[in-house]
């Protein structure tokens, strides 16, 4: 499917980001440096730009590819330019570039508006989505066992993460760990990994995170806490409603605010179901 005469494709570089940032801000999004730079660090991940005569941004999408799982994200075609199959040429453009990186299953979340755009390029719902908001107060039990480290070999880490989430994350788990502001939590029970979380930059919120049982998840988020001490409060995303997470807060009487929206084409990849997980942001899984 091609662009409009008008509206010329090319994939975004570094000096996009501010008016990304701006089409983002346009439809009530918030825009996070952090996410944008993941969504355009080659080879893993691309970002399209659609530019207007006068070189302006008038559209956008980008793929994120996790081995045989990718990401759509980004998708938001400037007012002015919709219902001209702009957003059907980009998100054609951004499912090729995931399937020729391997990814057999796609992955996105979508507006109400999205979706009949989605749902023709065989896009189905899958299971809502969670955001929870968990209280300082909560009681948080912590193992002795488990130990919180800010630091963790790459390999070692991305090993751990692969087959929970069922996708290769190495690359946006380097720029997570490289990130001085915003530690990486990894927890260890007698030198093995069994779960990590991320203190994200957008307010009191971490994701991703992984953890093997609720005792470890628990260890971690009240880690989380204790490094941001003026937060009442930290929120995060669940993939399902039914999961392992969503039980375990739901036991800690934690309120779930469930999203629909989430949509999926291709075969579900396998993963370990059991465990806790949070998401990072919906354009990166």
């Amino acid at each position: 499917m091609s662009l409009p005469a008008d509206l010329a494709l090319r994939v975004a570089g570094p000096d996009d980001l501010p008016a990304i940032a701006m089409l983002r801000a346009a439809v009530g999004w918030p825009a996070h440096e952090w996410a944008l730079r993941a969504a355009i660090q080659a080879p893993h991940a691309r970002c399209w730009v659609a530019i207007d005569a006068n070189a302006a941004v008038a559209a956008v999408g980008s793929g994120i590819a996790y081995g045989r799982l990718g990401f759509v994200g980004n998708m938001i075609v400037g007012e002015e330019h919709r219902r001209r199959g702009v957003g059907a040429a980009i998100l054609d453009t951004v499912a090729k570039f995931l399937e020729n990186a391997g990814c057999q299953r796609l992955e996105l979340f979508a507006t109400d508006d999205g979706r009949p755009l989605y749902a023709r390029h065989g896009f189905e719902l899958t299971e809502p989505s969670v955001t929870a908001r968990v209280p300082r107060s909560t009681t948080l039990h912590e193992e002795p066992r488990v130990t919180l480290e800010e630091d963790a070999d790459i390999g070692e880490l991305a090993a751990y993460d692969a087959p929970r989430f069922g996708g290769d994350r190495r690359p946006l788990m380097e720029m997570m760990l490289s990130d001085p502001d915003r530690p990486m939590l990894v927890a260890r029970r007698h030198g093995a990994i069994v779960g990590y979380t991320w203190l994200r930059a957008d307010g009191p919120r971490v994701g991703p995170l992984m953890a093997d049982t609720p005792v470890v998840a628990g260890q971690l988020l009240a880690g989380a806490f204790r490094r941001v001490p003026d937060a009442d409060e930290l929120s995060l995303n669940l993939p399902a409603p039914n999961g392992a997470g969503a039980r375990w807060l739901r036991g800690l009487d934690i309120e779930l605010e469930e999203w629909e929206g989430r949509m999926a084409r291709g075969p579900q990849i396998p993963r370990r179901d059991d465990t806790i997980y949070a998401n990072l942001v919906g354009a990166l899984g």
